[in-house]
């Protein structure tokens, strides 16, 4: 008897670890369709990133020769988050 028990406690730990990898082979396939859309959004930055650096080094030079622009736009930016958060708060209060 005492050469049986090793191998049934091999064939269940055996049966545990099959047991485990299909576990992770379904869980894998919900975590590809959970991060689908951060994978497609990732993408479409990998794709646009020398666009992104052009438009970049061509926004650092208007903002170089007109700087009031900046300032100009930036406030108005803040304005507008503002008011968003704003009438997310009231909404969200109700």
């Amino acid at each position: 008897m005492s050469h049986q028990h090793p191998r049934i406690a091999k064939a269940q730990l055996l049966r545990k670890i099959q047991q485990q990898r299909l576990d992770l082979a379904a869980e894998k396939q919900q975590w590809f369709m959970a991060t689908a859309g951060y994978d497609r959004s990732w993408n479409m930055l990998v794709n646009l990133r020398k666009y992104l650096i052009a438009g970049s080094s061509l926004f650092a030079l208007y903002t170089v020769r007109h700087p009031s622009r900046l300032v100009r736009w930036t406030k108005r930016a803040l304005g507008l988050l503002g008011t968003i958060r704003l009438i997310r708060s009231t909404l969200l209060s109700r």
